[in-house]
């Protein structure tokens, strides 16, 4: 009887390894290709032993990096396999082949390449700074983004207000440096302006520009010690006739308005002035701010001016 036990499994071991063989992989296609990202697949018949499978790839038929492997159980069918590789370079053609590997043995797929998307084109500008005095000079910076994103022609493009005449060409175009980034210096900026930069047919979201008012400001103690004031006076630049100023002095940390008044009209050269005298008991440090009455300008303030009340 144990002979014949011996003999029985002796019998099944012989089957089991003649059953056992090298797998075979078949590469397949790849799909749901990206700028960054591939799914590869094919197919393996695991030889009736369970087996390791991966995808080799690279940019040359070197290969030269590997997928994260993965198992597939002991069999005879074949069975599909599928695996993402990630952390590809966008525009590249990449060959590939399926691997496939057992106690048995080892076995290659076919090369097979496939190619990456391009990263599509994008543009994003800043402008800085955001505010200029009405007749300042601001840049307008920014990157072009994507797949051959150097030495690009980008052309800067403006609006000014009320924004209702569309977009023109300010300038010349620029070039791209090699990492995509470009800047235009945009001299006496006169209004409220949108700008944005094109290439080709992308282009960037817009950015307002905003211009404020000038405004000049001269501050002299009179009156008497008893009942002392301040007169105050200046100009606003654009002209803005009937534009509301306002005194501000520093009180701590912080402006409080003592007064105000209105601008008056348009002078011969081309100013608007005006001029207030206020009741005040201590001198200190003294702004003007002026509040356009239309929208192609923003507020303005003066510089800071020092009064003394002997």
């Amino acid at each position: 009887m144990l002979g014949a036990a011996l003999t029985i499994a002796s019998a099944l071991l012989f089957a089991s390894a003649a059953l056992a063989a090298a797998p075979a992989a078949t590469t397949g296609a790849a799909g749901s290709v990206t700028y960054q990202s591939a799914v590869l697949s094919g197919s393996v018949k695991p030889g009736g032993e369970s087996t390791v499978v991966y995808f080799q790839y690279g940019s040359t038929g070197e290969y030269g990096a590997q997928s994260a492997p993965t198992q597939v159980a002991a069999g005879t069918k074949a069975v599909p396999v599928s695996i993402t590789v990630t952390g590809l370079a966008a525009g590249t053609t990449y060959h590939y082949r399926l691997v496939a590997s057992n106690a048995t043995g080892t076995s290659l797929g076919a090369g097979r390449t496939f190619a990456t998307a391009k990263i599509p084109l994008s543009l994003a500008i800043g402008a800085a700074p955001a505010t200029v005095t009405t007749g300042g000079a601001v840049t307008i910076e920014g990157t072009l983004s994507g797949t051959g994103n150097a030495g690009v022609a980008v052309q800067l493009q403006q609006n000014p207000y009320p924004y209702t005449a569309g977009f023109v060409d300010v300038g010349n175009p620029e070039l791209t440096l090699s990492n995509g980034t470009f800047a235009f210096n945009v001299l006496g900026v006169g209004a409220n302006t949108q700008y944005r930069v094109v290439s080709g047919s992308v282009a960037s979201a817009d950015v307002v520009v905003s211009a404020a008012l000038g405004v000049t400001l001269h501050a002299q103690a009179r009156g008497t010690r008893r009942h002392p004031t301040i007169r105050f006076s200046g100009s606003i630049a654009p002209a803005e006739p009937s534009a509301r100023i306002g005194f501000e002095r520093l009180i701590g940390t912080s402006w409080k308005v003592v007064g105000g008044t209105i601008a008056g009209v348009v002078t011969s050269n081309g100013l608007v002035h005006f001029a207030k005298t206020i009741h005040i008991r201590t001198g200190g440090f003294f702004r003007a701010l002026v509040l356009p009455v239309e929208g192609s300008h923003v507020a303005g303030y003066s510089d800071t001016v020092t009064v003394r009340i002997r």
